[in-house]
């Protein structure tokens, strides 16, 4: 359950970045749409700025629009924001979207966010959105809008193994950590997170968690692998082949860590070939992480230090401030 809002969603996700290739093979995406629809995922986020994925995802998501959920963003003027749901409305062929939400930087003029917040609960209040959200990517920010916009119902935020600055007291998963600490000898902590100055790198802002644990906010993990970069790290450790050869796999063990943070109701990331679909659908499957998923991400932790923010690509490295 998506925190208030009363909408049921999957814990994977479908996320709407796309790859040149698919774009330019519909029939090819339409399969990979419809194997998640098989596999259980009923959250469908999408973007029509840039990809132009309405038309393709309302031809596949139309004989199943009852059981899916639909997930948008403003991507116009703030002055268009109920047109923009008025052309989602008439696409999908629904009387309502289920999310939709602004994206905004904190350089924002408030002005155009006031407006664009403000038209969202028009529409929720009119029947034509079920819930009403907000991504940013600055942890202040996102508390400042907690508390100035409590109608919010839900938001999307980074969120990973690697930047996971959401409750204070997480260097690990709280409670499939606290769980394998338990049962065997303690791991030993990430080099990346011995030391904090909380100058370079912000320090997680206690307020966050605590006004979503206040408000029952809705949360969506974004960015679960760090925009590709988690993925294509290579740590220099001798355990690493070992992991691997037990059949470890870091993308699951990357969507377990956020699953089993309990705020947290689905991630979804970006899925460009049905391998992808099912790998990521895999990690629902089973009972939390194990110890050697663990060993693995500790791996990728301090290789991902080591290089200095580096293994981002450039219009992500603000992820760094996210880190825990």
């Amino acid at each position: 359950m998506l925190g208030k809002t009363g909408i049921s969603i999957s814990e994977i996700g479908f996320g709407s970045h796309v790859n040149q290739q698919n774009r330019n093979d519909p029939s090819g995406r339409a399969a990979q749409i419809r194997r998640g629809l098989e596999l259980g995922i009923n959250l469908f986020d999408i973007y029509e700025h840039s990809y132009q994925q309405f038309e393709l995802m309302s031809e596949v998501l139309g004989p199943v629009r009852q059981d899916v959920v639909i997930s948008l963003v403003t991507v116009g003027p703030a002055s268009q924001v109920m047109q923009e749901i008025e052309v989602a409305l008439d696409t999908f062929k629904t009387d309502s979207i289920d999310l939709y939400r602004a994206f905004v930087y904190s350089s924002v003029n408030r002005d155009d966010l006031e407006i664009r917040i403000r038209t969202l609960q028009q529409a929720k209040t009119e029947g034509k959105v079920r819930a009403i959200g907000l991504t940013a990517h600055d942890q202040s920010f996102l508390v400042e809008m907690l508390r100035t916009y409590p109608e919010l119902d839900y938001l999307f935020f980074p969120y990973n193994f690697r930047h996971q600055a959401f409750a204070p007291v997480t260097s690990v998963h709280a409670r499939t950590w606290g769980e394998i600490k338990a049962a065997q000898e303690p791991l030993p902590v990430p080099k990346a997170l011995q030391n904090r100055d909380c100058v370079q790198v912000p320090c997680p802002d206690p307020e966050f968690a605590e006004l979503v644990r206040e408000t029952n906010m809705g949360l969506i993990a974004i960015k679960p692998f760090g925009g590709g970069g988690l993925l294509d790290l290579e740590p220099s450790d001798p355990l690493l082949e070992k992991l691997r050869d037990i059949g470890v796999s870091l993308p699951r063990a990357a969507l377990r860590f956020i699953l089993g943070a309990r705020e947290i109701g689905s991630t979804i990331p970006a899925m460009n070939s049905i391998a992808e679909v099912e790998e990521n659908v895999g990690a629902t499957q089973g009972e939390g992480m194990s110890r050697a998923e663990f060993q693995l991400l500790q791996l990728y932790v301090d290789a991902a230090e080591e290089s200095g923010g580096k293994y981002l690509p450039e219009k992500y490295r603000w992820l760094e401030q996210w880190k825990a």
